[in-house]
């Protein structure tokens, strides 16, 4: 009976171990086909400035794709979540690969500035766009260049070491680094201590913030090995500075060349303050000057030009001269009649239909870059105003991605309601179309001058216009694409392309210019764009 008993027991615990062995195999064949396999893995071949990215956070960085066997974490979420908003450009990062798994999932290879991280982050489900934990990034943003007339030194130097002259901003791309002069690095900065530079581009970087200049010129020269080279603005001295109470106007003659300067200050001015106001009648707006600041600017500018056989007529400029303000460089041409500043009153059509215009506006400083009108769609109000909300200023200060009464009006739609919303959002873009953002560096000596009373033609204009991007094309404001469901789909912005305009003659009123558009593309991070354009504008 007990050995019956213990044969018994021995074999339900075989039993017991055979299904334990049989049920651990099959796990591990599970868990072996639930690794995902690589389909592709290709170099990226696109301009390299263009794959510097940033990680965000959301997902960690492996030593392979994140979802195949034996992938170790390089940078935890925690980490990546640091970088994404460090202060430093050593934390910015360049995609180099992409590998596509049998899921469908994308994954890019990247390697940080300071080479500390180097791996895989998942990039979402397509090939045509950074995503997932991982997105484009810029690491600079344009910023304000000094005057060409400014001119500067470096405010130290070495026999020993370069510190100050780059190839590009420090780390805003990556393994590039000191200039390079003639062809070779540049590993000291001594034969530069006595060398007087211009600058003609600024950049701000954009995690520490720190701004940089370009070289323009070296002791006059634009053809010196060192232009093209990079320094931060807190490298350099300024050797003719300005008072900030004043307005340095620069004359130039027909070829460029300065004939002349002036510092003007108007009494008790401040730092910023223009010269003169923005000023209206019945709804026209205009720029001017006090009587008393026009006559004397006009008394010091003789003065100035006396002798030179030059001229130039403050009445004749006056709003050009209103805008010019206290601490800022503003270039004035002259010849040897009067030079006049044409001013442009921009319309706007659809490129269907350019013979029905309306009057093209600039957006206002507190709309920012977004469109915020309101409009009736059926018996429907569109305010569009309540999506974004920004400051004096135009900086975004909340945002919303619905707008209850878009999906109020689509459900009230008995019939076609996909009609009737590809209709309101027409609607939106048209009511947009009418606005334009204020196109940046655009100085004085940009604006269509010629001789007072010469005739143009309207071909003259349309060339003007064509040398100046930012004005042959205007950007509209920034507008939403709704859902039926008032979501906000996308937003979107219109290229604004001058196509026709009138013949005139300067000195004359605004000279008519026609803008035209067709579809509107989408805007990747419409929350961070600005209306900050130039102070100087052609339109009216």
């Amino acid at each position: 009976m007990k050995s019956s008993l213990k044969k018994s027991l021995f074999v339900g615990l075989a039993a017991l171990g055979f299904v334990a062995v049989a049920g651990s195999a099959n796990a591990q064949t599970a868990s072996a086909k639930s690794y995902a396999k690589v389909t592709s893995n290709k170099a990226l071949t696109t301009d390299a400035t263009t794959r510097n990215v940033n990680v965000n956070g959301t997902n960690a960085i492996y030593t392979k794709a994140g979802t195949l066997k034996g992938a170790k974490v390089v940078a935890t979420t925690t980490t990546t979540k640091a970088l994404a908003n460090a202060q430093t450009g050593k934390a910015n990062f360049r995609a180099y690969r992409v590998a596509t798994t049998n899921r469908g999932s994308v994954y890019y290879k990247v390697v940080s500035f300071d080479k500390q991280y180097r791996g895989w982050v998942y990039g979402g489900k397509s090939t045509s766009a950074f995503a997932g934990g991982v997105a484009s990034y810029a690491t600079t943003k344009d910023a304000t260049a000094p005057a060409s007339t400014n001119t500067y030194k470096l405010s130290s130097t070495s026999t020993t070491a370069n510190t100050t002259l780059f190839k590009a901003p420090v780390w805003t791309q990556y393994k590039v680094g000191r200039a390079v002069v003639d062809g070779k690095t540049l590993t000291s900065t001594d034969a530069y201590k006595d060398a007087v530079l211009t600058f003609n581009k600024a950049v701000t970087t954009s995690r520490e913030g720190d701004t940089w200049y370009q070289v323009a010129s070296v002791n006059g020269s634009t053809t010196n090995g060192l232009v093209g080279a990079w320094v931060k603005a807190s490298d350099v001295t300024q050797t003719n500075p300005q008072s900030d109470t004043s307005v340095r106007f620069t004359f130039t003659d027909p070829s460029g060349n300065v004939v002349k300067t002036l510092d003007y200050s108007k009494a008790n001015a401040k730092s910023g303050e223009t010269l003169g106001s923005l000023t209206g009648t019945n709804g026209n707006y205009s720029w001017s000057l006090p009587t008393g600041v026009a006559t004397d600017l006009q008394s010091k500018i003789n003065a100035t030009l006396n002798g030179t056989g030059y001229s130039y007529n403050v009445s004749a400029n006056e709003s050009t001269l209103a805008q010019a303000k206290a601490g800022s460089t503003v270039t004035l041409p002259v010849t040897k009649g009067d030079v006049v500043y044409q001013t442009l009153k921009p319309y706007v059509a659809t490129k269907d239909d350019v013979t029905s215009t309306h009057l093209l506006t600039a957006n206002s400083k507190s709309a920012g870059a977004f469109f915020k009108g309101s409009f009736k769609e059926g018996d429907q109000t569109i305010d569009i105003s309540q999506l974004v909300h920004t400051d004096d200023n135009g900086n975004v200060q909340s945002h919303s991605n619905s707008l209850p009464a878009v999906k109020t009006y689509i459900d009230g739609v008995t019939n076609n309601k996909d009609t009737a919303l590809a209709n309101l959002n027409n609607d939106v873009k048209e009511y947009a179309a009418n606005f334009y953002l204020a196109p940046a560096n655009i100085s004085t000596s940009d604006l269509f001058s010629g001789t007072k009373g010469s005739a143009f033609s309207s071909q003259d204009v349309l060339n003007y216009l064509a040398k100046h991007s930012t004005l042959n094309t205007l950007k509209s404001a920034i507008y939403p694409v709704f859902n039926a469901d008032g979501t906000v789909k996308e937003w979107d912005q219109l290229n604004l392309n001058a196509t026709s305009a009138n013949s005139g003659t300067f000195g004359s009123s605004p000279v008519q210019v026609v803008y035209t558009y067709g579809d509107g593309s989408a805007v990747s991070d419409p929350f961070s764009a600005t209306n900050n354009g130039s102070s100087v504008n052609p339109f009216e």
